[in-house]
């Protein structure tokens, strides 16, 4: 899926179960990247060590990998390359987080900043369009991308040609389509201030998507990870609103393309819907603003929910 999206949250309550296991992308120093046939020998070498160690055949593995489809077509090859290694792995899923794209950006931007403890950063005006200072742009956080390498939504939906070109060339399509079921969610879902009752319906598709025994539970702690960089750079002064508007702005048009594309389309499951949704239709309001104007247009929302009604 897509870094800074609480991916060590998910981990937290995976591993809260005692059903599954999430590896880590490395193992005695080796990558479990997947995109070659050495590194897939690897994983399926670590998954079977697992098992004969845990002598539960139910057990289920997953691997912690944020930017797996952001990666220049990387993440596309491995799965790939899995489905080769695991034809019959039907009961193989995809969960893909997502977030408020200024969100997503200033996290992101700043995770880099004081992982490598960087004085002197690139302006953040310096990274709209395509041009990425260690993974961050403006156009990581054009979601609609990343999904479409995926393969189970026609290339067209994506306007203008050009970058139905850009995603063919630079990153890549799975032919046919992954057979894999794909959870969408979104990070604001994961937060501590978010309602319970809104928080539990979240777990509760999550549990069903994972068909886990022991659901989960509203009542986990969830540690807080990687937030200590969060605020070296605020995304909301006005040193950012460049980069701001454009992430506003594109993201108006990501959400108007899940909304059209990805609502009620076989293969895709939200982890409580509506609230995703209305998750998503803020990615085209500035976050920074007291009041944002609404930059889905209804009809959009309106189809969405239609087909909704339909499915």
């Amino acid at each position: 899926g897509y870094p800074k999206t609480g991916t060590s949250s998910l981990m937290h309550y995976f591993g809260s179960t005692g059903e599954m296991e999430l590896l880590p992308l490395s193992y005695d120093k080796k990558e479990f990247s997947m995109n070659t046939v050495d590194h897939m020998d690897l994983l399926f070498e670590r998954l079977e060590e697992k098992d004969q160690a845990s002598g539960n055949e139910d057990r289920m593995y997953g691997i912690k990998w944020p930017g797996a489809i952001t990666n220049r077509g990387i993440g596309i090859k491995s799965i790939a390359l899995l489905e080769k290694y695991n034809p019959n792995g039907t009961d193989t899923k995809l969960i893909l987080g997502l977030r408020h794209p200024v969100k997503f950006f200033e996290s992101f931007y700043n995770f880099r900043v004081h992982g490598n403890v960087i004085e002197n950063p690139p302006p953040t005006a310096s990274l709209i369009g395509k041009k990425k200072w260690m993974g961050v742009s403006t156009d990581v956080a054009r979601y609609e991308e990343g999904i479409m390498q995926l393969g189970k939504v026609p290339i067209d939906t994506i306007q203008p040609k050009k970058r139905r070109k850009r995603i063919l060339n630079g990153l890549g399509l799975i032919d046919g389509g992954t057979p894999y079921k794909i959870l969408i969610y979104c990070q604001e879902q994961l937060g501590t201030d978010v309602d319970k009752e809104q928080k539990k319906k979240f777990l509760d598709d999550l549990s069903s998507f994972m068909e886990l025994k022991k659901p989960f539970t509203i009542d986990e702690d969830v540690p807080v990870v990687n937030n200590n960089h969060n605020k070296q750079h605020n995304i909301c002064d006005s040193e950012h609103d460049e980069v701001r508007k454009v992430l506003v702005e594109n993201g108006r048009e990501t959400a108007k393309w899940i909304h059209a594309n990805l609502v009620g389309t076989e293969g895709f499951v939200f982890a409580n819907q509506d609230q995703l949704l209305s998750i998503v239709d803020s990615f085209g309001t500035d976050p920074c603003e007291d009041v944002g104007e609404e930059l889905v247009e209804k009809s959009v929302v309106e189809e969405s929910k239609q087909k909704l009604d339909n499915s």
